[in-house]
């Protein structure tokens, strides 16, 4: 028995932990002594970069620096097991603890603990991702635009630099907090004259360290190199006491009460406690920790998919989803606050020959170190250092490729970006990522609201010409379109008033191609109900082609296809067109019963005379008006060889709506190209192609003849001959009402007129004598 064309079965949804666990044990077998060597090296490289980015980021989200790094070790541990990359760093990052302060500022105003409530967040976020990756809804961050990161991530790092305005210039006291971008920026020129510029020569030149490291060696790590220099000066010059008071780490509040980091600081957040439950705070920050959890999947899904395509893996964001949700959660009871995947710092692993997930286990165990051995170093490193390096981070989120790629993507994506970028300026972060993601899905909304129809028009050969829907009114009996996109309640209405467009007081059938349509629910069911009505009132004949076999069940059962009528209905087939050819076939048989019931109900008043589009050769050539000669050339030798006609035939140009625009005649094309040369044979053969060849690079309505008139399918024969004869073609195009080419009209097609009047014109009775018979030493022809 033959299997080979039988059905797969549908690929049944794996539970993301069992694909985890089953990873691990193939991953465990095959883990070799060299992969070790090129992980912990990965790893080291990525935590000498990210140590000095971890402490710096807790001072975004106004935590004090120890949390960032404790986020670092233990985020990145747990991301890294769950998650499905092989080289996604998890931990701190810039976006994630803007907003992060962003949602906390408001409550630390009315007193509450200020990591309490980053903790609570976290946690929260975390129980979002996770039941995101559960529920396998990894392709929700798909309509989060890229124009809406773009802008995200550019007002982001706007408020960043405004936040650290106080930290760079040194300031002891600075109220306004991250949502009032104009209180800081009035803020800071009011208390300018009190700056400290021992500070900000230290954010300054740990700015220049990091930018000139950066351009001389990616390798060497300019962010610790440049943190490390800023705290041996402060140290040395003992520039944290009276009069210069540089603030330092040490300034700052510590974990515990003794001031040494926990290697292990397990913590069950205060908001979590039983005692200290609070749902109406719960309520209160539910819109808060979506938006964190939305930003934190985009910067995970896009780091992990940039190192995917780098390194030929497979990523699974549901899984991804998961990692990064059990890192948040179970991160929240050991002092992390909410993290991400850092797209520099999984660079930077993949650069570094990381080749496997235990790259970033290496990093986080490497982190860990440090806090246990270099703690009493950390406590002197400067915040002015820290704040020069964020400036430096925050001014890199600005990326100006990104910007001006959607800036110059069309006008909506420019609505999107700089709605985004304003909002973040002027309410908080958290709102602003909404406000964009609104703004973008009103947008998607306008675009699959409104149906793409367009107008085909059948061509000899089993081809179709396709015009753009505003130019549709025909007074053709048969009106064929093209019905393309989602069909739902919002595009419905939109269709049936656009479809009534293209009736006239000839139209006798209207073909509907629904090959291309998409979702169609009740609301277009009940508009293609109403369409029918509207045709039946008028005596017009509804059509359908190219109905899928989804779609032919919704028409049983709501009895719409009893009402059109089985022989009215076409169904797809994989065979482009073929539904649509034969749908046009029922309505040419329409019409042509129509007219004999006609012709039947008043005989005798069908006029003999000799039409047109009974003569016109409909094999013609087209072309648009707008392409080189080259191509011109080259379609007409191929279709002159197809046709195979001994006569070159002309090239008829067409504008883009279709319509008959010019002749090119390839004989008189060749002989205006030579005939411009007097001195044509001196020339070699090298040359005359040099000069053709020159000449094919010009366009087609440049060597061309434009048509001031044309034949219609009605006219004449005598009139076609005498226009023929005098507009001095080689062919006379013969174009439908709407100046559209049908066919043309020749010297064979004249010659076949001038015989059937000659038949018409021949007695009834034969010759009383016949025709003498040649002689026999001639030939007839």
């Amino acid at each position: 028995m033959d299997t080979t064309s039988a059905p797969h079965p549908p690929t049944p949804r794996v539970n993301p932990l069992i694909t985890l666990f089953r990873e691990w044990h193939r991953g465990a077998r095959g883990y070799a002594l060299d992969d070790v060597r090129a992980d912990a090296s990965a790893g080291l490289t990525v935590a000498v970069m990210g140590i000095p980015q971890a402490m710096a980021y807790a001072m975004l989200v106004g935590v004090p620096p120890i949390y960032g790094l404790y986020t670092a070790v233990i985020s990145c541990i747990l991301g890294a097991a769950f998650g499905s990359s092989r080289h996604l760093i998890t931990g701190p990052t810039n976006a994630t603890c803007i907003v992060l302060f962003s949602i906390a500022s408001p409550y630390v105003a009315e007193g509450r603990s200020a990591i309490e409530i980053i903790l609570l967040l976290s946690f929260l976020a975390g129980v979002v991702k996770l039941i995101f990756g559960l529920l396998h809804l990894g392709g929700i961050v798909r309509y989060i635009s890229n124009s809406v990161v773009v802008g995200l991530t550019a007002g982001a790092g706007v408020l960043i630099i405004a936040n650290q305005l106080k930290n760079f210039l040194g300031f002891q006291q600075f109220t306004p907090h991250a949502s009032h971008i104009f209180a800081i920026l009035e803020e800071t020129v009011h208390r300018f004259p009190q700056a400290n510029w021992h500070a900000a020569g230290l954010a300054v030149l740990t700015m220049l360290i990091v930018v000139l490291l950066r351009h001389v060696n990616r390798r060497i790590p300019g962010p610790l190199l440049g943190v490390a220099v800023c705290t041996g000066l402060v140290y040395f010059l003992g520039w944290n006491d009276a009069p210069h008071h540089v603030s330092i780490l040490r300034d700052l509040t510590v974990a515990n009460a003794s001031g040494t980091p926990n290697l292990f600081p397990l913590h069950i957040p205060e908001y979590l406690r039983y005692d200290s439950f609070d749902f109406e705070l719960f309520r209160r920050v539910s819109t808060g920790v979506v938006a964190v959890a939305l930003l934190g999947l985009v910067e995970a899904v896009s780091s992990a998919r940039a190192a995917a395509a780098q390194s030929n893996q497979q990523v699974d964001y549901s899984r991804e989803f998961v990692g990064q949700g059990i890192a948040n959660i179970a991160g929240s009871f050991c002092l992390n606050f909410a993290s991400s995947g850092s797209f520099t710092r999984t660079a930077l692993c993949l650069q570094s020959g990381g080749r496997t997930r235990m790259a970033a286990i290496f990093s986080a165990l490497f982190t860990a170190l440090a806090i246990v051995v270099a703690a009493p170093l950390i406590q002197w490193v400067p915040q002015a250092s820290l704040a020069g390096m964020l400036v430096v981070i925050a001014i890199s989120m600005m990326e100006g490729r990104r910007f001006q790629l959607a800036f110059k993507s069309g006008g909506n994506s420019r609505v999107v970006l700089f709605t985004t970028l304003i909002a973040c300026l002027v309410v908080p972060l958290h709102t602003a990522i909404f406000i964009g993601i609104f703004v973008s899905i009103l947008f998607l909304l306008q675009i699959t609201g409104k149906p793409d129809l367009t107008l085909l028009v059948p061509r000899p050969g089993g081809r179709f010409d396709e015009i753009p829907f505003n130019q549709a009114t025909t007074p053709e009996p048969i009106v064929l379109v093209n019905i393309e996109g989602d069909l739902y309640f919002a595009a419905a209405e939109q269709m049936g008033i656009e479809l009534q467009q293209v009736l006239t007081q000839k139209t006798r059938v209207v073909i509907l191609r629904m090959k291309r349509m998409r979702a169609v629910g009740s609301s277009a069911i009940a508009i293609l109900e109403h369409f029918w009505n509207l045709l039946r009132e008028r005596d017009i004949i509804l059509v359908l082609s190219g109905v899928e076999r989804k779609l032919a069940g919704v028409f049983v059962e709501s009895g719409l296809r009893e009402k059109i009528g089985e022989a009215n209905i076409f169904y797809a087939d994989n065979t482009i067109f073929q539904s649509t050819e034969l749908a046009l076939a029922r309505a040419r048989s329409i019409i042509e019963m129509e007219r004999v019931r006609a012709a039947a109900a008043q005989p005798g008043s069908a006029s003999g005379m000799l039409q047109i589009r009974n003569l016109m050769n409909r094999q013609c050539i087209r072309f648009g008006d707008n392409h080189s000669v080259r191509e011109a050339i080259w379609l007409s030798s191929e279709m002159n060889a197809r046709i195979k006609n001994h006569a070159v035939q002309p090239l008829f140009l067409q504008d883009r709506e279709g319509k008959l625009a010019a002749e090119l005649d390839p004989m008189r094309l060749l002989h205006q190209i030579l005939n411009e040369e007097k001195n044509l044979t001196s020339l070699t053969d090298a040359q005359v192609s040099e000069k053709l060849n020159a000449a094919f690079q010009g366009r087609t309505r440049d060597y061309a003849r434009i048509l001031q008139t044309h034949l219609s399918p009605d006219a004449s024969f005598a009139l076609a001959l005498r226009e023929w004869i005098q507009s001095g073609f080689t062919s006379a195009a013969v174009c439908d009402h709407n100046g559209r080419l049908t066919g043309m009209f020749g010297a064979e097609e004249a010659l076949a007129g001038l015989g059937k009047l000659l038949q018409m014109a021949a007695p009834e009775t034969q010759p009383s004598e016949p025709a003498a018979p040649p002689p026999d030493d001639e030939e007839v022809l």
